[in-house]
Protein backbone atom coordinates (compact mmCIF):
# COMPACT_ATOMS: atom_id res chain seq x y z
CA UNK A 1 0.00 0.00 0.00
CA UNK A 2 2.79 2.78 0.44
CA UNK A 3 4.03 1.75 -3.13
CA UNK A 4 0.69 2.45 -4.51
CA UNK A 5 0.16 5.74 -2.04
CA UNK A 6 3.19 7.66 -2.62
CA UNK A 7 2.84 6.60 -6.58
CA UNK A 8 -0.88 8.48 -6.52
CA UNK A 9 1.19 11.42 -4.50
CA UNK A 10 3.83 11.89 -7.25
CA UNK A 11 1.46 12.33 -9.76
CA UNK A 12 0.17 15.57 -8.83
CA UNK A 13 4.27 16.81 -9.03
CA UNK A 14 4.62 17.03 -13.02
CA UNK A 15 0.87 18.01 -13.20
CA UNK A 16 1.23 21.70 -12.61
CA UNK A 17 4.21 21.46 -15.33
CA UNK A 18 1.75 20.19 -17.91
CA UNK A 19 -1.17 22.71 -16.92
CA UNK A 20 -0.55 25.80 -19.35
CA UNK A 21 -3.46 28.16 -18.72
CA UNK A 22 -6.70 27.47 -16.83
CA UNK A 23 -9.56 25.81 -18.56
CA UNK A 24 -13.24 25.05 -17.75
CA UNK A 25 -13.61 21.88 -15.46
CA UNK A 26 -16.55 19.98 -15.13
CA UNK A 27 -18.82 18.54 -11.90
CA UNK A 28 -17.73 22.16 -9.26
CA UNK A 29 -19.97 21.00 -6.55
CA UNK A 30 -16.96 18.15 -5.95
CA UNK A 31 -15.17 21.99 -4.45
CA UNK A 32 -17.83 22.14 -1.99
CA UNK A 33 -18.64 18.45 -0.83
CA UNK A 34 -17.68 18.51 3.03
CA UNK A 35 -19.05 18.91 6.34
CA UNK A 36 -20.28 22.06 8.14
CA UNK A 37 -17.41 20.98 10.17
CA UNK A 38 -14.94 21.36 7.79
CA UNK A 39 -16.72 24.39 6.40
CA UNK A 40 -16.46 26.73 9.21
CA UNK A 41 -13.15 26.08 9.33
CA UNK A 42 -12.43 27.66 5.57
CA UNK A 43 -11.91 23.91 4.57
CA UNK A 44 -8.40 23.63 6.31
CA UNK A 45 -9.46 20.26 7.12
CA UNK A 46 -7.04 17.46 5.45
CA UNK A 47 -4.58 17.98 8.75
CA UNK A 48 -7.32 17.57 10.63
CA UNK A 49 -9.76 15.30 9.74
CA UNK A 50 -10.82 12.88 12.16
CA UNK A 51 -14.96 12.41 11.55
CA UNK A 52 -16.68 10.54 8.78
CA UNK A 53 -16.30 14.18 7.16
CA UNK A 54 -12.61 12.56 5.74
CA UNK A 55 -14.15 10.63 3.25
CA UNK A 56 -14.56 14.05 1.52
CA UNK A 57 -11.14 15.75 2.23
CA UNK A 58 -8.43 13.36 3.17
CA UNK A 59 -9.24 9.79 3.31
CA UNK A 60 -6.28 9.26 5.23
CA UNK A 61 -7.97 10.70 8.10
CA UNK A 62 -10.45 7.72 8.39
CA UNK A 63 -7.07 5.95 10.41
CA UNK A 64 -7.24 9.02 13.03
CA UNK A 65 -10.41 7.32 15.52
CA UNK A 66 -11.95 4.29 16.04
CA UNK A 67 -15.81 5.05 16.13
CA UNK A 68 -18.19 4.11 13.75
CA UNK A 69 -19.84 7.34 12.51
CA UNK A 70 -22.65 8.34 10.43
CA UNK A 71 -23.33 12.03 9.36
CA UNK A 72 -25.91 13.88 7.48
CA UNK A 73 -25.73 17.27 6.47
CA UNK A 74 -28.22 19.78 4.36
CA UNK A 75 -27.69 23.61 2.66
CA UNK A 76 -29.46 25.81 0.15
CA UNK A 77 -26.69 26.94 -1.88
CA UNK A 78 -26.20 29.94 -3.79
CA UNK A 79 -28.71 30.89 -7.08
CA UNK A 80 -31.18 28.53 -5.50
CA UNK A 81 -29.18 25.26 -5.75
CA UNK A 82 -30.13 22.85 -2.74
CA UNK A 83 -26.97 20.12 -1.80
CA UNK A 84 -26.80 17.32 0.54
CA UNK A 85 -23.65 14.89 2.29
CA UNK A 86 -24.14 11.94 3.78
CA UNK A 87 -21.08 10.04 5.36
CA UNK A 88 -20.14 7.33 7.06
CA UNK A 89 -17.23 5.73 8.75
CA UNK A 90 -16.23 2.14 10.33
CA UNK A 91 -13.88 -1.43 10.16
CA UNK A 92 -12.58 -3.31 8.26
CA UNK A 93 -10.50 -5.64 9.25
CA UNK A 94 -7.45 -3.88 11.38
CA UNK A 95 -8.27 -1.09 8.94
CA UNK A 96 -10.91 2.03 8.50
CA UNK A 97 -13.27 2.18 5.83
CA UNK A 98 -15.39 5.05 4.70
CA UNK A 99 -19.24 5.78 3.09
CA UNK A 100 -19.78 9.29 1.28
CA UNK A 101 -22.76 10.63 -1.20
CA UNK A 102 -22.95 14.17 -2.46
CA UNK A 103 -26.51 15.46 -3.88
CA UNK A 104 -26.88 18.73 -5.64
CA UNK A 105 -29.33 20.36 -7.61
CA UNK A 106 -30.67 23.25 -8.91
CA UNK A 107 -34.25 23.37 -10.52
CA UNK A 108 -36.23 25.94 -12.54
CA UNK A 109 -33.07 27.24 -14.95
CA UNK A 110 -34.78 28.98 -17.51
CA UNK A 111 -34.26 27.52 -21.38
CA UNK A 112 -34.27 29.72 -23.94
CA UNK A 113 -34.22 28.79 -27.72
CA UNK A 114 -32.10 30.80 -30.99
CA UNK A 115 -32.65 34.19 -31.80
CA UNK A 116 -35.69 34.53 -34.22
CA UNK A 117 -36.67 36.86 -37.32
CA UNK A 118 -36.72 40.13 -34.98
CA UNK A 119 -34.00 39.18 -33.19
CA UNK A 120 -35.92 38.45 -29.76
CA UNK A 121 -35.10 35.07 -27.67
CA UNK A 122 -38.06 33.14 -27.32
CA UNK A 123 -38.71 31.57 -23.81
CA UNK A 124 -38.78 27.88 -24.03
CA UNK A 125 -39.94 26.69 -20.57
CA UNK A 126 -37.35 25.51 -18.08
CA UNK A 127 -35.02 22.90 -16.81
CA UNK A 128 -33.67 21.46 -13.95
CA UNK A 129 -29.63 20.20 -13.50
CA UNK A 130 -28.29 17.78 -10.97
CA UNK A 131 -24.77 16.19 -9.74
CA UNK A 132 -24.69 13.32 -7.47
CA UNK A 133 -20.97 11.40 -6.23
CA UNK A 134 -20.63 8.09 -4.59
CA UNK A 135 -17.75 7.53 -2.80
CA UNK A 136 -15.88 4.75 -1.00
CA UNK A 137 -12.86 4.81 0.91
CA UNK A 138 -10.67 2.79 2.48
CA UNK A 139 -7.63 4.09 5.14
CA UNK A 140 -4.57 2.55 7.17
CA UNK A 141 -2.62 3.39 10.35
CA UNK A 142 1.11 3.15 10.25
CA UNK A 143 1.06 2.34 6.54
CA UNK A 144 5.46 2.55 6.49
CA UNK A 145 6.39 1.85 10.08
CA UNK A 146 10.35 0.95 9.13
CA UNK A 147 10.73 4.08 6.68
CA UNK A 148 8.54 6.81 8.26
CA UNK A 149 7.13 5.96 11.61
CA UNK A 150 3.42 7.61 12.64
CA UNK A 151 2.34 7.96 8.64
CA UNK A 152 -1.31 7.35 7.80
CA UNK A 153 -2.28 6.62 3.76
CA UNK A 154 -6.04 6.60 2.36
CA UNK A 155 -7.40 6.12 -0.90
CA UNK A 156 -11.08 6.71 -2.12
CA UNK A 157 -12.73 6.16 -5.29
CA UNK A 158 -15.54 8.04 -6.35
CA UNK A 159 -18.56 7.35 -8.95
CA UNK A 160 -19.81 10.72 -10.40
CA UNK A 161 -22.79 11.71 -12.48
CA UNK A 162 -23.96 14.90 -13.80
CA UNK A 163 -26.92 15.80 -15.62
CA UNK A 164 -28.17 18.63 -17.45
CA UNK A 165 -31.96 19.10 -18.88
CA UNK A 166 -32.28 15.64 -20.68
CA UNK A 167 -28.52 15.14 -21.12
CA UNK A 168 -26.11 12.87 -18.97
CA UNK A 169 -22.24 12.30 -18.63
CA UNK A 170 -20.66 10.35 -16.46
CA UNK A 171 -16.89 9.97 -14.73
CA UNK A 172 -14.84 7.92 -12.29
CA UNK A 173 -12.50 9.28 -10.01
CA UNK A 174 -9.76 8.55 -7.79
CA UNK A 175 -8.40 10.96 -4.37
CA UNK A 176 -5.49 9.75 -2.31
CA UNK A 177 -4.18 11.28 0.81
CA UNK A 178 -1.70 11.05 4.16
CA UNK A 179 -1.64 12.00 7.20
CA UNK A 180 1.57 12.24 8.75
CA UNK A 181 1.41 12.82 12.87
CA UNK A 182 5.04 14.29 13.12
CA UNK A 183 4.79 15.05 17.16
CA UNK A 184 1.49 14.78 19.45
CA UNK A 185 0.59 17.93 18.80
CA UNK A 186 0.86 18.25 15.20
CA UNK A 187 0.13 16.95 12.14
CA UNK A 188 1.07 17.24 8.39
CA UNK A 189 -1.25 16.34 5.71
CA UNK A 190 -0.97 15.58 1.32
CA UNK A 191 -3.90 14.93 -0.84
CA UNK A 192 -4.30 14.64 -4.36
CA UNK A 193 -8.47 14.93 -5.30
CA UNK A 194 -10.29 14.16 -8.78
CA UNK A 195 -7.71 12.11 -10.49
CA UNK A 196 -9.81 10.66 -12.95
CA UNK A 197 -11.68 10.74 -16.43
CA UNK A 198 -13.78 13.41 -18.30
CA UNK A 199 -16.69 14.06 -18.71
CA UNK A 200 -18.49 14.06 -21.72
CA UNK A 201 -22.36 16.43 -22.66
CA UNK A 202 -22.62 15.38 -26.34
CA UNK A 203 -19.42 16.49 -28.37
CA UNK A 204 -17.57 18.15 -25.55
CA UNK A 205 -15.44 16.64 -22.43
CA UNK A 206 -14.36 18.74 -19.95
CA UNK A 207 -12.18 17.22 -16.82
CA UNK A 208 -12.76 17.13 -12.81
CA UNK A 209 -11.41 19.61 -10.96
CA UNK A 210 -8.37 18.18 -9.94
CA UNK A 211 -6.96 19.37 -6.49
CA UNK A 212 -4.02 19.19 -4.54
CA UNK A 213 -4.06 19.92 -0.90
CA UNK A 214 -1.22 20.29 1.79
CA UNK A 215 -2.52 21.11 5.22
CA UNK A 216 -0.72 21.29 8.79
CA UNK A 217 -2.80 20.92 12.20
CA UNK A 218 -1.29 22.14 15.49
CA UNK A 219 -3.30 21.01 18.57
CA UNK A 220 -2.47 24.40 20.70
CA UNK A 221 -3.82 22.61 23.56
CA UNK A 222 -6.69 20.13 24.23
CA UNK A 223 -9.66 22.28 23.70
CA UNK A 224 -8.01 24.24 20.75
CA UNK A 225 -6.97 23.04 16.89
CA UNK A 226 -5.15 25.44 14.58
CA UNK A 227 -5.16 24.26 10.95
CA UNK A 228 -3.69 26.00 7.46
CA UNK A 229 -4.06 24.52 4.29
CA UNK A 230 -2.90 25.42 1.19
CA UNK A 231 -5.27 24.07 -1.92
CA UNK A 232 -4.47 24.49 -5.70
CA UNK A 233 -6.78 23.28 -8.59
CA UNK A 234 -4.74 22.43 -10.97
CA UNK A 235 -6.79 22.92 -14.38
CA UNK A 236 -8.41 25.88 -13.22
CA UNK A 237 -5.55 27.70 -12.15
CA UNK A 238 -7.06 28.53 -8.66
CA UNK A 239 -4.78 28.89 -5.49
CA UNK A 240 -6.54 28.89 -2.45
CA UNK A 241 -4.43 29.20 0.94
CA UNK A 242 -6.66 29.15 4.48
CA UNK A 243 -6.58 29.04 8.14
CA UNK A 244 -9.11 27.49 10.37
CA UNK A 245 -9.70 27.12 14.43
CA UNK A 246 -11.86 24.98 16.37
CA UNK A 247 -12.04 25.54 20.40
CA UNK A 248 -13.85 23.09 22.82
CA UNK A 249 -16.07 24.22 26.24
CA UNK A 250 -15.83 21.37 28.12
CA UNK A 251 -15.79 18.83 24.89
CA UNK A 252 -19.60 19.79 24.72
CA UNK A 253 -19.83 23.55 22.55
CA UNK A 254 -16.99 24.34 19.69
CA UNK A 255 -16.80 27.44 18.26
CA UNK A 256 -15.26 27.37 15.19
CA UNK A 257 -14.15 30.22 12.41
CA UNK A 258 -11.73 30.70 9.24
CA UNK A 259 -10.25 32.49 6.58
CA UNK A 260 -9.52 31.73 2.88
CA UNK A 261 -8.16 33.32 0.24
CA UNK A 262 -8.70 33.74 -3.12
CA UNK A 263 -12.29 35.01 -3.59
CA UNK A 264 -13.20 37.77 -5.62
CA UNK A 265 -13.56 40.45 -2.59
CA UNK A 266 -13.46 43.49 -5.01
CA UNK A 267 -16.28 42.08 -6.41
CA UNK A 268 -18.24 40.24 -3.82
CA UNK A 269 -16.88 42.32 -0.62
CA UNK A 270 -13.97 42.15 1.92
CA UNK A 271 -16.32 39.43 4.06
CA UNK A 272 -15.95 36.77 1.44
CA UNK A 273 -13.83 34.27 2.68
CA UNK A 274 -14.88 34.26 5.79
CA UNK A 275 -16.51 31.50 7.53
CA UNK A 276 -18.33 30.81 10.78
CA UNK A 277 -19.42 27.90 13.03
CA UNK A 278 -19.99 25.82 16.13
CA UNK A 279 -21.24 22.40 17.19
CA UNK A 280 -22.82 20.70 19.96
CA UNK A 281 -21.66 17.29 21.15
CA UNK A 282 -23.83 15.06 23.77
CA UNK A 283 -23.30 11.58 24.15
CA UNK A 284 -21.97 10.56 20.65
CA UNK A 285 -24.93 12.70 19.62
CA UNK A 286 -23.99 15.95 17.29
CA UNK A 287 -24.98 18.89 15.19
CA UNK A 288 -22.98 21.20 13.20
CA UNK A 289 -23.93 24.44 11.47
CA UNK A 290 -21.39 26.62 9.03
CA UNK A 291 -21.78 30.15 7.98
CA UNK A 292 -20.69 31.83 4.74
CA UNK A 293 -21.13 35.26 3.62
CA UNK A 294 -21.21 35.70 -0.19
CA UNK A 295 -21.36 39.70 -0.54
CA UNK A 296 -24.35 40.53 -2.83
CA UNK A 297 -24.84 36.64 -3.72
CA UNK A 298 -26.31 36.09 -0.42
CA UNK A 299 -25.17 33.60 2.52
CA UNK A 300 -24.59 29.87 2.80
CA UNK A 301 -26.41 28.35 5.85
CA UNK A 302 -25.16 24.67 6.32
CA UNK A 303 -26.56 21.97 8.68
CA UNK A 304 -25.63 18.64 9.86
CA UNK A 305 -26.14 15.97 12.23
CA UNK A 306 -23.88 13.13 13.27
CA UNK A 307 -24.12 9.91 15.51
CA UNK A 308 -21.20 7.57 16.58
CA UNK A 309 -21.93 4.52 18.08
Amino acid sequence: MKKILFSMLALCVPAGAYASGAGTTAAPFLKTAMSPRALSMAGAFSALADDSGAVFVNPAGLAQFETQEAALDFTTYLQDARMANFSYAGKAGGNRFGFGATFMTVGGIEKRGLTDSVGAVPELGSFDANDMAITLAYAAKDIAPDSMPRLDGGFALKFIRSGIDTRTAFAVAVDAGAVYRATEKINLSMVIQNLGTKMKFVDESDPLPVSLRAGALYRASEKLNVALEINEYLQDEKFYPSLGAEYWFRKALALRGGYKIGYDTANLGPEVGLSLGFGIKVQGLGVDYAFLPFGDLGSIHRFGVWLQF
